[in-house]
């Protein structure tokens, strides 16, 4: 089986699980990550915002950002003081990766969502009297204004920032805070996925895996840039095994009218390789999916 990876981060370990399945890695990352330029200023305040006020509740919805933000505390010569701080409010990791972050920097994580979306941290926080309550987030390199509008609504005052933002290349900036995090990455490469998209029309590819909601957007992006966005649909509807690590991965690809085949229970790399040779198991990939095609 040929499997493709879509993610830049943790492609090399992903990879290896899909060999340890006996599976064939094909690589095409269609999303990397860039530092912002302006975030200096505002993640200053950011952490200034939380040494000196009272804040109720901090969010934190991703682990490169943590990396980032400490960073910086770090380069102000406050860290010690930013993360004796954090031990004074309720801590919320949105899932296990900024939960490990937060850890290695001696920072204790008190709740994480049961579901790990801006949606579920929604849910989360709407279980808790928040009426003037101060929520700090920091947020991934996607932004939803659902979660502000939905802690406003319910009488709580909310501050925001973020360090980076996805890219469809993988900047020197946004490669250090991987590294950072002792991941090594691939880059994004627009020749490589258009190829992807070729190479599924040709039946060279059997499934592919998606790690994040940016990594089903940007191959879109570049699908419609090339006029294949159609016959990408029509290949990994018909003759794909489309792999989704989890749910708000699976609502990206449906929002691009995809249907997913495999979605761990457990929304990690390893549950979801086992996931999808369990599907295998099942399912023979020759005749996989909708057989009317």
């Amino acid at each position: 089986m040929t499997v493709v990876i879509t993610g830049s981060r943790r492609a090399s370990e992903l990879a290896h699980l899909i060999t340890s399945f006996a599976g064939k890695p094909y690589f095409a990352a269609t999303v990397g990550i860039e530092a912002r330029q302006d975030i200096s200023k505002e993640t200053e305040l950011f952490i200034n915002k939380i040494l000196k006020e009272r804040v109720d509740y901090v969010v934190f919805m991703t682990g490169p950002a943590v990396y980032s933000l400490m960073d910086t505390a770090k380069n102000l010569g406050i860290e010690k003081r930013f993360v004796e701080a954090l031990q004074h409010t309720t801590v919320i990791a949105r899932s296990l990766k900024p939960k490990i972050a937060l850890t290695n920097h001696g920072i204790k994580t008190d709740i994480m969502p049961e579901e790990n979306t801006a949606e579920g941290i929604t849910k989360l926080l709407k279980s808790f009297s928040l009426a003037g309550k101060n929520v700090a987030v920091l947020w991934h390199g996607s932004y939803s204004p659902l979660l502000k509008n939905e802690l406003h609504a319910l009488g709580a005052q909310v501050f925001e920032s973020s360090t980076y933002r996805y890219s469809l290349d993988l900047k020197e900036s946004g490669a250090r805070i991987l590294e950072m995090m002792g991941f090594k990455s691939i880059p994004p490469d627009e020749a490589k996925v258009v190829k992807l998209i070729e190479d599924i029309g040709k039946g060279l590819v059997d499934a592919i895996t998606f790690t994040s909601p940016p990594s089903v957007r940007d191959l879109f992006k570049i699908a419609e840039a090339y006029d294949l966005r159609e016959p990408l649909q029509y290949y990994l509807n018909k003759h794909i095994i489309v792999v989704a690590v989890g749910p708000s991965t699976m609502k990206a690809l449906e929002e691009n009218y995809i249907h997913v085949d495999v979605m761990p229970n457990v929304y990690k790399m390893g549950p979801m390789i086992k996931s999808l040779s369990d599907y295998l198991g099942q399912v023979d990939a020759s005749k996989k999916k909708r057989k009317s095609a």
